[in-house]
Parts: structure tokens; C-alpha cells; sequence
């Protein structure tokens, strides 16, 4: 059964959350001097006592040409459990700060962040992931554009939608123990 997160208020230092600074365990990375912070989606049966942050190219465009498996614009963290840190200048511009929390997994609800054992797919196109499924890797979670808030209090969590009011699909390979170290995005569906 699915595991579904949308954006709440109030914001949460730590465990699932969405835009503001990166946790401090990554403010670090070498990957935050070309990318920027987007969200955290905490731990999943495939990482447990890790979480994943997810990362996308600053100045990133839909028009640009880093839309495809190996060289996505997005990249994934696992990283240990670690709360949000102070540099917001980490963060995408113009992403607001929220939680992350989970949802009842209803038919009629569009979830930012989807964990599954299978990607739910916007054109029903599953050779999108041939590349990424050829490596190896396992669909693990997608973050869609179509969870965005648009109206209430977190209507202006976001300014622009980041990648066409599509969805990214997030893969990993687990170890012979069951466990991803590493996730890669797979493609962009809109």
C-alpha cells in the first residue's frame, strides 16, 4: 500500500519537510554548490534510520536538457536522521517551508510525495524507465507536482511548478540486507 505525504503547517525541524534550509547533516554536501534543497521524505522501509533529501539543479528550467537518466537535474541524499539547518540560502528560491506529513491513502487524493512498489505514471508510458531499470534500480518514490496545495493557508508554498506539473520518479538498488544507500532520479513524466 502506498505511503502518501502532502505539506502542512506548522513547519517541522526535522523528519518529512519541504523547502527552507537543508538539514544540517548535508549543508556540507558538494552537491549544494550547483543544486538547491527542495524536501526531506523520512524514513522508508528501504531505509531505515536514514532519510532522503531531495536536490534539483539551481537555475533548473523544463526546457533544459538534464531531463534524463543518468544526468538528472535532481539527485537524492540518504543521509541519517538530522534536523532542518539555518542556511536558507540552500533552499529553492521561492519554496516555502512545511512539513512533510502523512496522508489516508484515498483514491481521490494526489500526494507531493508518493512512496510504492510501483510508480504511478501520468502518460502510462512505462519504457520511460528503461534506462534507470536497466542499471538495475527499483522505483522507490515520486514527487508530484499535481500535490501542490492550491488553495488555504499553504496555497503559495511554492511560485512556479519546478518541472511542468509532472512528477519525478526516484529509483535505488537495495543490498543483499534489503536497504537502498543510493537513489537516482529515473525521469520526468508530465
Amino acid at each position: 500500500m502506498p505511503v502518501l505525504f502532502t505539506p502542512s503547517l506548522p513547519d517541522s525541524p526535522d523528519g518529512g519537510r519541504l523547502g527552507g534550509a537543508p538539514p544540517v547533516v548535508i549543508e556540507t554536501h558538494s552537491l549544494l554548490s550547483t543544486h538547491r534543497y527542495l524536501l526531506t521524505v523520512p524514513a522508508a522501509s528501504w531505509t531505515p534510520g536514514c532519510e532522503v533529501s531531495v536536490l534539483l539543479r539551481a537555475g533548473f528550467d523544463i526546457g533544459d536538457s538534464d531531463l534524463e537518466y543518468p544526468d538528472m537535474a535532481m539527485r537524492a541524499l540518504v543521509h541519517p536522521p538530522s534536523p532542518r539547518g539555518e542556511c536558507t540560502t540552500l533552499g529553492w528560491p521561492g519554496l516555502r517551508s512545511a512539513a512533510l506529513v502523512q496522508m489516508p491513502g484515498t483514491e481521490d487524493e494526489v500526494a507531493l510525495v508518493r512512496i510504492a512498489d510501483e510508480p504511478e505514471l501520468i502518460q502510462d508510458e512505462p519504457s520511460y524507465s528503461d534506462a534507470v531499470r536497466a542499471d538495475g534500480h527499483q522505483f522507490l518514490f515520486q514527487v508530484n507536482e499535481e500535490g501542490w496545495p492550491v488553495e488555504g493557508e499553504l496555497a503559495d508554498v511554492i511560485d512556479e511548478y519546478l518541472w511542468g506539473y509532472g512528477s519525478v520518479y526516484f529509483y535505488g538498488t537495495p543490498g543483499p540486507d534489503g536497504i537502498v544507500r543510493e537513489v537516482v532520479a529515473g525521469f520526468i513524466d508530465f
